[in-house]
C-alpha cells in the first residue's frame, strides 16, 4: 500500500515543479513624469487648467505594439502601473510648470478663474515593431481654449518616434519620445502669435 501512494505522489510532486518552473511574474513599468524641458524666455501672463488626458480604450495598464499596419497586440507579462493618460498629465503638467511659460498652471478644479484650458489628446503610445528596427512612438494632440468661451486658441499635433536600444530598453525609449513630443509643444506655445494676443487682451481688462 505505501509503495502505491508513492506512485501517486510522484507525479503530483512533478506537476508542481513544473508549476513553479513556468510562472512568469508580471512587471510594472511607469515612464519619467518630470521630463527636462527647455525654460520660457518670457513668462505669459496666463493661468492654465490641465484637463484630463483623453486616449482610445486600447491604452490601459497593458503595454500595446504594433507590428505590423494590420497586426497588434499587447503583452501579457508587461504593464504600466497606470494607464498612458495619467501617466501623460502628469508629465504635461510637470513639463509646463518647468517651463516657466505661464503665470499658474495646475490640474483642473484647482484654479478657480483659468484663463486657458489644454485639452490632449493621445492618439497613439506604442512600441512600433518595424524592419528598421523596434520603436516607441508617441503622438499627442493639444488644444488651448478660453475658459470664458469655449474658443480654441492654440491646437498643435506633436509626435516623437525614438529607437529602442535593445530588448527590455522600451520604457526608456518611450520616456525620451513623451519628453521629445512635450518638448516640441511647448516651443510651439511660447511662439505662438494667438497665446501672446490672450495674453495682451488680458493685460488690457
Amino acid at each position: 500500500m505505501r509503495g502505491i501512494k508513492e506512485l501517486v505522489m510522484l507525479p503530483v510532486i512533478a506537476l508542481g515543479l513544473v508549476s513553479c518552473v513556468t510562472y512568469m511574474q508580471t512587471h510594472f513599468y511607469t515612464i519619467d513624469t518630470a521630463p527636462a524641458v527647455t525654460a520660457a524666455a518670457t513668462q505669459l501672463p496666463l493661468t492654465v487648467s490641465i484637463n484630463n488626458v483623453r486616449s482610445p480604450s486600447r491604452y490601459q495598464d497593458q503595454m500595446f505594439y504594433r507590428a505590423s499596419d494590420y497586426r497588434v497586440g499587447f503583452y501579457e507579462y508587461s504593464h504600466w502601473v497606470e494607464p498612458p493618460s495619467e501617466m501623460v498629465r502628469r508629465a504635461l503638467t510637470n513639463a509646463l510648470k518647468s517651463s516657466n511659460l505661464f503665470k499658474r498652471v495646475e490640474p483642473i478644479g484647482i484654479i478657480g478663474s483659468a484663463n486657458l484650458i489644454l485639452q490632449t489628446d493621445i492618439e497613439s503610445f506604442d512600441q512600433v515593431i518595424s524592419k528598421e528596427g523596434t520603436f516607441a512612438e508617441c503622438t499627442f494632440v493639444f488644444e488651448l481654449v478660453k475658459a470664458s468661451s469655449g474658443q480654441s486658441v492654440w491646437t498643435y499635433e506633436a509626435k516623437a518616434r525614438v529607437k529602442q536600444q535593445g530588448k527590455g530598453k522600451f520604457v526608456g525609449a518611450m520616456s525620451e519620445a513623451v519628453a521629445m513630443a512635450l518638448n516640441d509643444a511647448l516651443g510651439d506655445m511660447a511662439h505662438s502669435d494667438q497665446i501672446k494676443a490672450c495674453a495682451e487682451g488680458g493685460k488690457k481688462q
